[in-house]
């Protein structure tokens, strides 16, 4: 998210260099000058695209291309500076400009101008900081979606699991949470990461949340996570407000319909029509994950920054689903990832009923009512050409009890009765927990109804590759 703020200064300064700076000292002799240049991204090992490039001097639009090139041609012999602006610059509080240099006639200048390492970043902006876990770090900014205004006195964290392998304990996970509490101008910076670590990210000012933003670290001995994160200033986040957000749904690259896209934490979820295009109104303003699902594909979760005031649109594509099976590697990583979500914590104390991949596969289900339709309590009957789970149990007025799913941490929103079979696969769920109406932990409990629940863990959460 560009700061209008900070662009605006960097202009307002170039704009007070003396006219010797900017190539305005005397007539031009001739306009055959030119400028090239390329703007690295050392901290992703890349090039900075579409970066705004502002010449002093010169009045025209300059974006970098994806190899991060730019060029500015007929131009009168003079002294130039560039300034570089790009929201990953805004987000870690960096300029990017040149010393002021001098383009002769008939000649051209060349630019590399590179944003800092990741290992200089951390330098800078961790000095004096406790490093207790590691020598990495995540820092950004936290806006108003409605202004864009900097949020001070925001606390924002970074969650984990860590896990600790020894001969006489075995393997043990311990939660960790770092915070830090965002500046006048929002700036966070959270230091003493490990690498190789997979967290999530959230802010948080009194009763208004953002979404926990997954947040992967990569191997290197310092790595840097940048990320501007949009919280509402009011007193709670809404469920519901005036933005839209449209996009585009490809399946392994090609145009198809209907996927299923939703909000985390909102009402909204629709349907991408025979182009994979979508289009949801009402969306709060905000940093929120959305989930997409399309059977026989990988399902996706991304982060979005909504914003009130400006349009908000997604592109994402849906690799197919494959599963790679390798026993002893696979049983591992998916007894971790169980334990991160606090599955087999909640097995081992064993109030409410529990099925495992090892159980799925036994039976070799084809949906997920397949599954449920050996769980005691569980009623699976054919309505509308589908399956639909109801609780045995009854409801108040002595119909079908009611059950509420949560998917992958989510409630899942349901557009028809037993819908979930049309967007999650048997062969993609790793887990499912069943809960009767007294028995449900306290993070999946929702007011008003008494329902079963049936908490179902995918793929998507529960890595086994």
């Amino acid at each position: 998210m560009r700061s209008a703020l900070g662009t605006a200064l960097v202009v307002a300064a170039l704009a007070a260099l003396p006219a010797t700076m900017q190539g305005q000292s005397s007539p031009p002799v001739a306009v055959n000058g030119s400028i090239a240049g390329v703007v690295l991204d050392s901290l992703h090992g890349g090039y900075l695209r579409d970066a705004d490039v502002m010449i002093d001097g010169v009045a025209r639009a300059i974006t970098t291309d994806s190899s991060g090139r730019f060029s500015a041609d007929g131009l009168p012999p003079g002294i130039y500076r560039i300034g570089v602006f790009h929201p990953l610059l805004d987000t870690l509080g960096v300029s990017l400009s040149t010393k002021p240099f001098t383009l002769g006639r008939d000649s051209t200048s060349i630019v590399i101008l590179a944003v800092p390492s990741a290992a200089s970043l951390v330098a800078r902006s961790c000095a004096g900081r406790p490093m207790r876990h590691g020598a990495s770090a995540i820092v950004g900014r936290v806006l108003d979606p409605e202004t864009l205004d900097a949020v001070p006195r925001a606390e924002v964290s970074v969650a984990w699991v860590q896990f600790d392998a020894t001969k006489q304990t075995g393997v043990r996970s311990t939660p960790r949470l770092l915070y830090d509490t965002t500046d006048q101008s929002g700036a966070y910076k959270i230091c003493g990461l490990p690498s190789s670590l997979d967290a999530t990210l959230q802010a948080k000012r009194g009763a208004a949340v953002t979404a926990e933003v997954p947040v992967t670290l990569g191997e290197a001995p310092s790595e840097l996570f940048a990320r501007t994160l949009l919280l509402t200033k009011a007193d709670s986040a809404p469920r519901v407000g005036r933005a839209t957000i449209a996009g585009r749904v490809t399946l392994s690259g090609a145009p198809g319909g209907g996927s299923r896209v939703d909000i985390g934490g909102t009402d909204l979820v629709t349907m991408t029509n025979e182009k994979g295009e979508f289009s949801m109104s009402g969306a709060p303003a905000g940093t929120h994950v959305m989930n997409v699902r399309h059977l026989g594909y990988l399902a996706v979760t991304v982060p979005v920054d909504i914003a009130a005031r400006e349009p908000n649109r997604v592109n994402i594509d849906l690799p197919r689903f494959v599963p790679v099976m390798d026993p002893v590697l696979v049983t591992a990583r998916r007894n971790r990832s169980l334990d991160r979500v606090g599955f087999n914590e909640r097995k081992r104390v064993g109030i409410g009923r529990y099925v495992t991949r090892e159980e799925i596969e036994r039976s070799n289900p084809l949906r997920i009512s397949d599954i449920l339709r050996r769980v005691p309590g569980l009623r699976v009957s054919h309505a509308g050409g589908r399956d639909v789970i109801t609780s045995s149990r009854g409801g108040t007025f002595g119909g079908p009890g009611c059950v509420r799913f949560w998917v992958d941490d989510m409630l899942w929103q349901s557009m028809e009765p037993g819908d979930v079979n049309d967007f999650v696969s048997a062969k993609e769920v790793m887990g499912i927990e069943v809960y009767s109406s007294g028995g449900t932990p306290a993070r999946y409990m929702m007011g008003g109804q008494s329902c079963t629940t049936v908490i179902v863990w995918t793929r998507m959460r529960i890595s086994d590759m």
